[in-house]
């Protein structure tokens, strides 16, 4: 082969790995800004449970908690509804939904009927209904049933529920 063309070729080849190396910075840079903008608008966090501090609230007393006797005791530590305690006896919907045993109308990442609550035995059991946005316990994603126990955090939505009583 004349010299000339072994010349080309290497610079041809050079110019191939330039532009491969190009591709694959642009690509990352894209992957990159897609996954910021997601990560706002659309996915869901698992939020770890913190000590309580001077701007968070304060988890039941268990006076409160003894006052909803025959029910189960969840604390909102998280979300619109941070602070709150809800009060229900399963089966008990979960959603935006008015006709929901417990309504989280304030939460635009919470389905109309999002979870669903019942209890089997001494155990609770929490089922997603199909949600766009997904539940969530102690980080880990609800397929088809979970047993939950005192002390785990369902999230739904961006509010994050504590079991405090069962």
């Amino acid at each position: 082969m004349p010299v000339i063309l072994l010349g080309a070729l290497k610079y041809i080849l050079i110019a191939i790995i330039w532009l491969i190396f190009i591709f694959a910075i642009r690509a990352v840079w894209l992957e990159t800004k897609r996954q910021v903008r997601t990560t706002v608008t659309t996915k869901m966090v698992p939020v770890a449970e913190s000590r309580p501090s001077a701007q968070s609230p304060v988890a039941p007393s268990p006076d409160q908690v003894a006052s909803g006797v025959g029910s189960t005791v969840f604390f909102a530590i998280e979300g619109p509804y941070s602070g709150h305690t809800f009060h229900l006896t399963p089966p008990a919907v979960i959603g935006r939904d008015l006709n929901c045993e417990v309504g989280l109308g304030n939460d635009n990442f919470v389905s109309s009927k999002h979870a669903q609550i019942t209890k089997e035995r001494r155990h609770l059991i929490v089922a997603d209904l199909g949600s766009r946005n997904g539940t969530l316990v102690n980080g880990d994603p609800v397929t088809g049933e979970m047993r939950i126990t005192k002390g785990d955090i369902i999230q739904i939505g961006k509010t994050a529920l504590k079991v405090v009583s069962i």
